[in-house]
């Protein structure tokens, strides 16, 4: 893990702005990591991991998808929208959190379902162990990686938004959802994103110098 040379303040902030409930999302030793007690037990240890070493890229990477991930399950998805759906990894390469590249063999567009997240066909911790986790789909690594799995709190009778605390509950149980991202664009959208962000930048520019032209000829009255 190559680190970067960052100031304690900048540090300090970025740890801030981790979002805690990325605790709830495990992290899924390799069978040779179970009695390893400096392995990271989820992803707010990962990105604590990833500040104290210096990797300040990864550390944001890590937040940066969580975020992503959380606001997603805050729209409530109803299973119509078109989003990726399977078991998301850890890479301790580069801080990626996400479904592998190619999928990893269980990936799906999401078009079904409704808002059944309960992961059932792999949801067995013992069946991770012999599936392999990556290849990281930003990086590409394949060694430095590990399986994650969202948590969580749920009573018998009513699920609750993901990744919330019912507290004082003894009927409250760790439940499992899937990973769910974006599916990357095409591109075609590539492009038209470009061409967008190019005319609102353009458009921001020639407000800018509009206001300016009026300040100046007001100056000159």
């Amino acid at each position: 893990m190559a680190g970067q040379e960052v100031s304690g303040e900048l540090l300090r902030e970025i740890e801030l702005k981790i979002d805690i409930r990325s605790a709830s999302i495990l992290i899924i030793p390799k069978k040779d990591e179970m009695n390893d007690t400096n392995m990271p037990k989820n992803l707010h240890n990962a990105a604590e991991l990833f500040l104290r070493v210096g990797m300040v890229n990864a550390a944001e990477t890590v937040k940066k998808n969580v975020a992503q991930l959380l606001d997603i399950y805050s729209n409530n998805p109803d299973g119509k929208s078109n989003f990726i759906v399977g078991r998301g990894n850890v890479c301790w390469a580069c801080g990626h959190c996400g479904i592998p590249k190619g999928g990893g063999g269980g990936a799906k567009t999401n078009q079904n379902k409704g808002n059944n997240h309960n992961i059932q066909d792999d949801n067995d911790d013992d069946l991770l162990y012999k599936i392999p986790p990556g290849p990281c789909n930003k990086c590409g690594e394949t060694e430095q990686v590990n399986w994650i799995k969202v948590t969580t709190t749920t009573t018998t009778t009513t699920q609750t938004g993901v990744l919330d605390k019912t507290k004082n509950n003894n009927n409250a149980k760790k439940e499992e959802l899937p990973w769910i991202e974006t599916p990357p664009l095409s591109e075609e959208e590539l492009k038209k994103k470009k061409e967008a962000q190019l005319l609102a930048k353009r458009k921001e520019v020639e407000e800018q110098v509009k206001r300016a032209l009026e300040e100046r000829e007001r100056n000159n009255l």
